[in-house]
């Protein structure tokens, strides 16, 4: 799907949640740029911090650090995701924040994650009881690797009020209730689990960092897919691209449950019911008499 992404929403395809803040006559690019613009000022980014991009894609947030002079370093699981960002001039590197050589990196200004922390826990961890325990983990990396006061800008999906249970989440469930919709939008993220709510992500990064700021993206989000939607009307750019899926299509049923996540507007209607929620949090490394 890389190419069919670019093909859709341009090289450095931002495939996380825009910043409308209630001001839907903004283009999907505009409110974009709105996103980083106020990353960067959350982060108190000048020219020159190095500010690292944990799960950074198509490179969108690295692009408008390099476009305000400072110096982005980006992490990635995806092979594509990494390629495509070299090819534009972005300095990433295929590697995962829970293993990555910490002494390697340096310091940072900042640190940025938007729409990776929810890939975090996978569903078998989670039931394993072990999402605390990594949550914690990835705010102690950041700790580690920020300066003093550094800044995090934390952009999340997590689960909602209407979430069903895990043992009542399946395929064989009513089309038509959420147990369904959100057994199909798990197809869409494999191997991922959401946090339960903003309160267990504090609670995991209250020894290390204090909150500045934090706020519900959940409509912002809905207004997103919607534009998503029709970008993802078939063009001859992007006709092209999917053809060269039909293959996966044809053979892999995982795949084929991706596509119907996506073609039925799953994550949308997951957010219109409540199943899930969005969270953009900004917060501070704690200061101690050891810094």
């Amino acid at each position: 799907m890389d190419e069919f992404f670019r093909a859709a929403c341009g090289e450095h395809a931002d495939c996380t949640g825009a910043m409308f803040n209630g001001d839907f006559s903004l283009s999907l690019e505009e409110a974009q740029q709105a996103k980083h613009r106020h990353i960067l000022t959350q982060l108190l980014i000048a020219r020159g911090d190095r500010v690292l991009d944990v799960g950074c894609g198509w490179g969108p947030v690295l692009k408008s650090l390099q476009q305000n002079g400072a110096i982005g370093i980006g992490i990635t699981l995806s092979t594509k995701q990494a390629e495509a960002c070299k090819r534009n001039g972005l300095d990433v590197h295929i590697a995962d924040w829970k293993n990555i050589d910490r002494g390697s990196l340096g310091k940072f200004k900042g640190i940025v994650s938007v729409g990776a922390f929810e890939h975090f826990c996978s569903k078998e961890e989670f039931l394993d009881g072990q999402q605390r325990e990594i949550y914690t983990r990835f705010f102690r990396f950041c700790y580690d690797l920020l300066g003093l006061r550094g800044r995090l800008y934390l952009q999340t999906m997590t689960w909602g009020r209407n979430a069903p249970s895990v043992a009542k989440t399946s395929l064989a469930a009513d089309k038509a209730s959420n147990e369904y919709i959100l057994a199909l939008t798990e197809k869409f993220y494999p191997g991922s689990w959401l946090p339960l709510d903003e309160a267990q992500i504090l609670d995991c990064a209250r020894p290390c960092f204090r909150v500045i700021s934090s706020n519900s993206g959940r409509s912002d989000y809905m207004e997103t897919i919607d534009r998503w939607n029709q970008r993802l009307r078939l063009t001859r750019s992007n006709s092209i691209a999917l053809f060269r899926t039909l293959r996966y299509f044809l053979i892999d049923r995982h795949f084929r449950f991706k596509l119907m996540s996506l073609i039925r507007g799953c994550q949308y209607e997951c957010f219109k019911r409540e199943i899930m929620d969005h969270r953009r949090i900004v917060l501070e490394k704690i200061t101690t008499s050891n810094d």
